[in-house]
Parts: structure tokens; C-alpha cells; sequence
């Protein structure tokens, strides 16, 4: 069986695809979006995309009134959103939080009201080094198994991506009452929603000098909203909120995000199942070779032959993530459905009967 297969002259070019994409992740930082080389617009829907570790089962659009789309977003309604955030989060009330347009806007600003050198636990998401150099100082990258310094800021990504690593909320709590005055610890939780009660967020005090990142639009599968929050210190918050504008929410984004925050009935549902379908992926992949981490969104994945794998795929229209640092590494999203599941075993088994054939 044959899932699909490129034209020829988009075949042709997958080997310089791989390392392309590679090089855009950095050295063995993850970038936001996966890109696939999708040859038009109608091409889009034949590929199975894997490269990145949105829930590949959206949380159901509500419908939206010629209004919600006519008017600029209304003051109560960024309320009820941030109030709906408060409950789903469990943001104490002493603590801020704040909406922007996705977590990457909220990344490119924090440099600017967090001035200083900062530390960076690393492999992670490359955007924060990025964003850190472009209006700061460069950072520089650590160990999470190293002695954390204490004089400069910190950030982290928990759990962090690509490695699916998590740091115990009672270890960051501790860190942040040993910074030094003005240092402040930035921790990007992008991907906590699948294991809410691993999160630092309700364990928070205003002094604390934590700063909380979390993203809409990975659990509810809905990353084109571009939502975001910020969680911290009211005088930080407030700093942070002040960098964008009016409206920096759009009306459809705050009626959607509020319903979705809300509906804690569909997130416990969907933590089971995305929990069903990595353990199936877990499962599936745990053969010879190594399983480094995981979340309930994505797989990192050590393969001798990484790059291969990732090219053969590619063949059959199935799309994932390699690292140019580190090329014994690729990363897995979970697959949304039993057919996606059959159509990455069938790749895999494609691909040692094509190794096994190879002299």
C-alpha cells in the first residue's frame, strides 16, 4: 500500500527540504510552524503534517454574528475572556494576567521590560534566544542539569519543546526566592494544558518575581486565533499590556477563547484522548530505537537515520520535524485519527522494508 506520492520534480527536492528545515529550527531549537512543502493550495489536504504539536482536533468553532466580525473588539469582552482564563488556569488573585495575539507577540516583547542578561535552558524554542538578541543581549543557553545562576534572568520553556522535559513547579518556585533583586524567571507553558496540575501558575504570589507565558491555540487546535496569555506580577503585567495597543485581541479571537476557556467539560475529554492517542504513538514507536521525551502533543524521537526517515516520509506526504544540531532527532505531533496512525505505520514499514532492500 501506497499512501501517496510527490510529482517528480517536487520529489526531486526533498533531500535539500530536509536540511532546509533543519537549518530554519536553529542548532536543536525548535521554530515556530512546520511548513510542509506543500506544491499549491490544493495540494494542502493530501499531506499529513506532524511537524508541529497542535492538537489535530480543534475545539469546535462557535458561530460568530456579522458583528462579532463588524465592530472592534469590546472592553467586556476582553473581561469575560481574561475572567475565563482566571478559572481555567487557577490564576490566584493577587496575580495578573493579560491577553495578546499569541504567545510569539508576547515572547518579542518581554525583552523589553525584562532589561538585562539573561540565561536560557536549552535545546529549546528558538524564538526566546531570537527575541532575546534582537532587543537585548544575547543570551546564554544552559543545562537544566547545571547549577542555575542566580544574577541574571532566567527563562525556560516546561514542558519544553522539543524534548517533552518537565521541571517540578515546588524546583522553580525555589529558584525564583534565590534571584537576585530585578531578576526575574520567565517560564513558557505552552504546552501545560494537557497536565494543568503540573503547573506553576496556581502556586504564584506577587512576590514572586515569575512570569508565566500560556498558549491558546496548541490545546484547542486553533493556532490560526493567534491568543495568548501572560501571567505574573501585576507590575510586570501591566508593563507587558502596555506594549500593545487597543485591540490587540480581535473580536472573534476574545468570543472563541472564552467559550473554550469555559468549556472545562470538552478540555477534561480531551486530555483523555490526546493522552489515548500518544500512548498509542508511544507504543508504536518504542522499537528499537529511543523515545528522549514526550508531552501528550508531540514526540521527540532518536533515529540513526533521522534524516533518511524524515526524506521517505516526506515521499508519502507525511511531514515531520528534524534538527540540524542534532540529526539522530526527530519529532512526531500526535496523529488526530486511526487513519493518520495507519498511514505513519504504513510509512514506517515502508521505510525498513526499503532499508532492508538498500545493499
Amino acid at each position: 500500500m501506497n499512501p501517496g506520492s510527490i510529482p517528480g520534480e517536487a520529489s526531486s527536492i526533498l533531500q535539500d527540504l530536509a536540511v532546509a528545515t533543519a537549518q530554519r529550527n536553529g542548532p536543536a531549537n525548535m521554530q515556530h510552524g512546520g511548513e510542509p512543502p506543500y506544491i499549491n493550495g490544493s495540494d494542502k489536504d493530501s499531506w499529513l503534517d506532524l511537524s508541529t504539536g497542535i492538537n489535530p482536533t480543534p475545539y469546535p468553532i462557535p458561530t460568530l454574528s456579522n458583528t462579532d466580525w463588524q465592530t472592534l473588539p469590546l472592553k467586556r469582552d476582553l473581561e469575560a475572556l481574561l475572567l475565563a482564563a482566571r478559572v481555567a488556569y487557577d490564576i490566584p488573585k493577587k496575580i495578573e494576567v493579560m491577553a495578546g495575539p499569541g504567545t510569539e507577540a508576547l515572547i518579542w516583547q518581554l525583552p523589553n521590560i525584562i532589561v538585562g542578561s539573561a540565561n536560557i535552558i536549552g535545546p529549546t524554542y528558538s524564538s526566546h534566544s531570537a527575541s532575546w538578541s534582537h532587543w537585548n543581549s544575547v543570551p546564554t543557553s544552559i543545562s537544566s542539569n547545571e547549577p542555575w545562576p542566580t544574577h541574571k534572568h532566567l527563562v525556560l520553556v516546561n514542558p519544553n519543546n522539543p524534548t517533552g522535559n518537565f521541571i517540578n513547579a515546588d524546583k522553580l518556585i525555589s529558584f525564583a526566592k534565590k534571584l537576585n533583586p530585578g531578576c526575574i524567571l520567565v517560564i513558557d507553558e505552552a504546552f501545560m494544558d494537557c497536565t494543568p496540575e503540573l503547573s506553576v501558575i496556581p502556586h504564584l504570589s506577587p512576590d514572586l518575581p515569575i512570569l508565566v507565558l500560556r498558549s491558546f491555540g496548541k490545546f484547542f487546535g486553533l493556532a490560526g486565533l493567534r491568543l495568548g496569555f501572560a501571567v505574573g506580577p501585576p507590575n510586570l503585567i501591566r508593563q507587558l499590556n502596555a506594549r500593545f495597543g487597543d485591540w490587540s485581541v480581535s473580536g472573534p479571537a476574545l468570543q472563541i477563547g472564552k467559550q473554550a476557556l469555559d468549556d472545562h467539560k470538552w478540555q477534561g475529554l480531551m486530555r483523555d484522548h490526546l493522552q489515548g492517542r500518544m500512548n498509542q504513538l508511544y507504543g508504536f514507536l518504542k522499537r528499537p530505537d529511543t523515545v528522549l521525551g514526550r508531552t501528550n502533543l508531540f514526540l521527540l524521537y532518536q533515529h540513526q537515520q533521522a534524516k533518511r526517515l524524515h526524506n521517505f516520509l516526506a515521499r508519502q506526504k507525511i511531514w515531520t520535524r528534524i534538527f540540524l544540531d542534532q540529526p539522530d532527532w526527530i519529532r512526531f505531533g500526535v496523529p488526530g485519527s486511526i487513519k493518520d496512525f495507519s498511514r505513519l505505520a504504513q510509512g514506517f514499514y515502508d521505510f525498513y522494508e526499503s532499508e532492508r532492500e538498500t545493499p
